[in-house]
């Protein structure tokens, strides 16, 4: 059963509050006085009402135009149709009415027959206006504000940030933007999951509510509502806009504040989680003269204290923006770049010091690009790594070395160990093991001739998870062994823990050891570590017979380095271990 709609009368003639009492009741609506605006006023707070029917001129102060517009002050009554009463027939005094918030009036003396159905007909107005209004509401909060952390989304941002960049103009003043982008948040959603991943960004949202000081995200006109200055653009970036600073300076004051707070541990559902922020910085009108321009260079700024290990800010140069060309160049390149074929292996053979045979190779990626020509590992393997890349680089270079060393040992050549390097991403990617399999029996090499080189970054992950991956590759039979051997965070009990074959000294401690003794201290103690855990080590970067008879001396199974051969080609590589069959 439908609740009768609630009308407050407001008059200070109660004669007519009588009369309009009783039609509107006889009409099916509940009712209720007042003798003035006031009186009202204190009613309205007290029961509320559904439309409100008020003289325009009443004593005490206080008139129907004043009473309607402090009505149309309160939340609560901003879409309540009020219908004014009065006598005044004037154009001036219409108007008046409806500028102070009427949406009606009727004039004096009242139509009685007709009230309740122009009542009637004024509620139903009205819940269609409100309707509409909520609805265009909900549409707005949709376009411009996310969800998720109710903050300003991308696009109200880029609309505010070009209203302050014309209003900077004006007035010759400069504002910063400041483009973050939380440090490690990938690690947390995908190990902890997405509803732990919400709760950091919902956390993060509001230290930068809290954090933001009313003096760093309110234009000084008022013009904004405070908050309206902090935006998600998605994911885990964040902007702020700081209007009218001063100095280019004051930009660091607040980058800093925030890199502190969000440095503190979230606590999430009694978990404790650590991340961090790296923030880039664009200042107009040096940094650029648009919304864009002024976005993209802050974000392109974040991206190099990124690379400087997070939990930092970083200023844009130009320097930056050029040398994001030349990046980009790259990546474009090397995005067509395996099916252009412009992917290579070069081999660099491995020798067994006790046995002085070449038994084993190392595939080494070469890009040999048309347009930038040869490029080296160290001049894409990181981009790859960073844009995605490197998987399907990864898996290109695994089917391609397994192809060759099946080839090499058909035709007779005893190729026992084909080394591939894996990237820690290639290595945690999901199914791995299984591709390794699949590319085993696709070329028909024997599961332990194959070697996977792994980096020591790749044992400080998720124990759990690298054991299951490492225990599964055991399982297929290949050789496993961590590379560059003594820059990482390997402990020897944790490196115990997992199933390797082998350990590789990285060539930075081999190409020191004749001149530093603490170089050459830890090649000795890599090895006899090796020894008491029965792993094989192979030292690389060998390029004197200085070195080789250090490292023989000590007991090092083999060693590979441009004393013996540099990375050769696929048929530089054939005619070497042809010759080394034939003695030649």
């Amino acid at each position: 059963m439908q609740v009768p709609s609630h009308i407050i009368i407001i008059d200070d003639d109660s004669l007519i509050r009588l009369v309009v009492a009783m039609a509107l009741q006889a009409a099916g609506f509940i009712t209720s006085e007042a003798a003035s605006g006031k009186e009202g006023l204190q009613l309205f707070h007290k029961k509320g009402a559904d439309a409100i029917l008020l003289d325009v001129i009443m004593p005490d102060g206080m008139d129907g135009f004043e009473t309607c517009s402090e009505f149309r002050k309160l939340p609560t009554a901003k879409y309540i149709p009020v219908l004014m009463m009065t006598g005044l027939e004037d154009m001036e005094s219409i108007n008046h009415a409806f500028e102070v918030g009427a949406t009606d009036f009727i004039t004096k003396p009242i139509n009685i027959p007709l009230l309740g159905y122009r009542v009637r007909y004024m509620l139903r107005a009205s819940q269609t206006t409100r309707r509409l209004v909520e609805s265009e509401q909900r549409l707005h909060n949709l376009a411009y504000f996310d969800s998720l952390t109710q903050l300003p989304n991308r696009h109200f941002f880029l609309e505010h940030l070009q209203i302050m960049i014309n209003l900077a103009y004006r007035k010759k003043l400069k504002l910063a933007v400041l483009f973050m982008d939380l440090d490690g948040f990938k690690r947390i959603n995908d190990t902890l999951g997405h509803h732990l991943g919400d709760l950091v960004l919902q956390t993060t949202s509001d230290r930068l509510r809290k954090n933001i000081r009313s003096s760093d995200t309110l234009v000084r006109t008022g013009a904004t509502q405070d908050g309206l200055s902090i935006a998600r653009l998605g994911g885990d970036e964040f902007t702020v806009l700081l209007p009218m600073i001063e100095r280019n300076e004051d930009a660091a004051i607040v980058a800093q504040r925030i890199c502190t707070s969000l440095a503190q541990p979230f606590i999430c559902n009694d978990q404790e989680l650590y991340t961090s922020t790296s923030i880039g910085i664009a200042i107009y009108p040096n940094d650029g003269e648009t919304a864009e321009e002024l976005l993209k260079n802050a974000d392109l700024a974040m991206y190099y204290a990124k690379r400087l290990g997070g939990n930092t800010y970083q200023y844009f140069t130009a320097k930056m923006s050029e040398t994001a060309l030349l990046r980009l160049n790259l990546e474009n390149h090397l995005r067509k770049a395996i099916e252009l074929n412009e992917l290579e292996l070069h081999y660099q053979p491995q020798l067994d010091i006790r046995t002085g045979e070449f038994s084993g190779l190392e595939a080494l990626i070469r890009w040999n690009c048309r347009e930038l020509g040869r490029l080296s590992p160290d001049q894409f393997i990181p981009l790859a790594e960073e844009i995605g890349l490197i998987v399907n680089i990864g898996e290109w270079v695994l089917r391609e070395a397994c192809q060759q060393a099946k080839k090499w040992r058909d035709q007779g050549i005893p190729l026992s160990n084909m080394a591939v390097n894996v990237s820690a991403i290639q290595f945690l990617q999901k199914g791995f093991s299984k591709q390794v399999a699949a590319i085993l029996s696709e070329t028909g090499l024997e599961p332990d001739v194959l070697e996977l080189e792994l980096t020591e970054s790749i044992l400080i992950n998720d124990e759990t998870i690298v054991l299951d991956v490492l225990r599964s590759l055991k399982k297929i039979g290949v050789q496993l062994a961590i590379d560059d051997f003594g820059t990482g965070y390997s402990s020897l009990s944790r490196l115990n823990n997992f199933p390797i074959d082998r350990l590789k000294i990285d060539q930075s401690f081999v190409s020191d050891l004749e001149l530093n003794s603490d170089s050459a201290a830890i090649v000795v103690a890599i090895i006899n570590m090796a020894k008491g855990i029965s792993l094989k080590v192979i030292a690389e970067g060998v390029e004197t017979e200085g070195q080789l008879a250090f490292l023989t001396n000590k007991g090092c199974n083999e060693v590979q380095g441009y004393l013996l051969s540099k990375p050769l080609p696929m048929a530089q590589t054939e005619e070497f271990l042809m010759k080394q069959i034939h003695g030649n």
